[in-house]
């Protein structure tokens, strides 16, 4: 006979005096057991990797560490994140450093797209003229970093003689020691550098877009620039949310352009937070504060790209 409570058969409760919810857990341990274990030595390298170094930096975020000042570290609470909140050099350098990614991501992003749309088009020489723009993105960083810095040198650089040649400059620029030209300089050779990415992925994405939806705005009347507004952009915004997220992160993490071009100068124009980080760090030796900026530093890149899928996501509901 059945177990019966309240008028409900418990008898399925209970099977071999064990509950049910226990045999559930064994049941899906059963099933997905061994693929759990599979990835354990994965998750449990990449715990290694990423959350120590965390927990390490955040550990020492709250010390005096300053070698050249006293030996070992001394514990100081909050004090090094309440200099961040005083201090001048830092909020120039967080200026900069959103000027610094969002002018590149802007102008890697319209560059990209429409090197993509003309590679779209059928035209004689098609494959290598996609081969070529890979380039840039497939050199290593230092080596493009100072090719562009002999580009940019002010007496013997290709960039003022062709300008001088051009007759679009009367003199020779100081295009990486000037304050006003500095950091476009930068930027521009930072663009050159991500362009690819966005070309290839954005060139990826219009390729999988219907042809019929562009025939069928033709027909309507719809010009080249409607199709673009209406057809392409809209059928892009999964693309062009994970590209230009990604594009963000690397920018603002970015160390090797400005450190190799500028150093941060000139008189600190270039300065950005990574670099900001490195000098006080490495330069100053200041490794308690510079433990600190990196944290806030993480702390501002999960911020950012939480806003920014939160935007992202809520456009997609809309449908805008």
């Amino acid at each position: 006979m059945p177990l019966v409570a309240g008028g409900r058969d418990t008898s399925a409760c209970y099977r071999r005096g064990v509950p049910q919810s226990l045999s559930t857990a064994q049941s899906w341990l059963r099933r997905n057991g061994p693929g759990y274990l599979l990835i354990l030595p994965a998750t449990l390298l990449l715990a290694a990797v990423i959350a120590y170094p965390l927990i390490s930096l955040f550990r020492m975020s709250l010390h005096d560490i300053e070698p050249l000042r006293h030996p070992g570290e001394t514990y100081c609470g909050i004090d090094n994140y309440v200099r961040l909140l005083s201090d001048p050099d830092l909020r120039s350098s967080l200026g900069q450093t959103a000027f610094w990614t969002f002018g590149s991501v802007a102008s890697q992003f319209v560059i990209g797209l429409v090197a993509a749309l003309v590679l779209n088009e059928s035209f004689r020489g098609r494959g290598l003229a996609r081969a070529l723009m890979l380039v840039p993105w497939a050199m290593p960083s230092v080596v493009g970093a100072f090719a562009w810095k002999w580009m940019y040198h002010a007496q013997y650089g290709l960039l003022n003689h062709l300008l001088k040649t051009l007759h679009l400059v009367p003199r020779n620029v100081n295009w990486l020691g000037s304050p006003a030209t500095a950091m476009v300089s930068v930027v521009i050779t930072n663009s050159w550098r991500g362009f690819p990415f966005m070309m290839l992925m954005l060139l990826a994405g219009i390729q999988n877009i219907p042809r019929e939806l562009y025939d069928a705005s033709a027909v309507d009347g719809a010009s080249f620039w409607q199709q673009l507004r209406h057809v392409t952009l809209p059928l892009l915004r999964s693309v062009v949310f994970v590209i230009t997220l990604l594009a963000a992160i690397w920018t603002f993490n970015n160390f090797t352009y400005i450190y190799i071009l500028t150093g941060g100068g000139p008189a600190g124009k270039t300065e950005i937070l990574i670099t900001y980080v490195y000098k006080n760090g490495f330069q100053f030796f200041h490794f308690g504060y510079a433990a600190a900026l990196s944290v806030a530093l993480f702390a501002i890149v999960v911020i950012m790209s939480a806003v920014y899928i939160r935007l992202m996501s809520g456009k997609g509901e809309k449908g805008v």
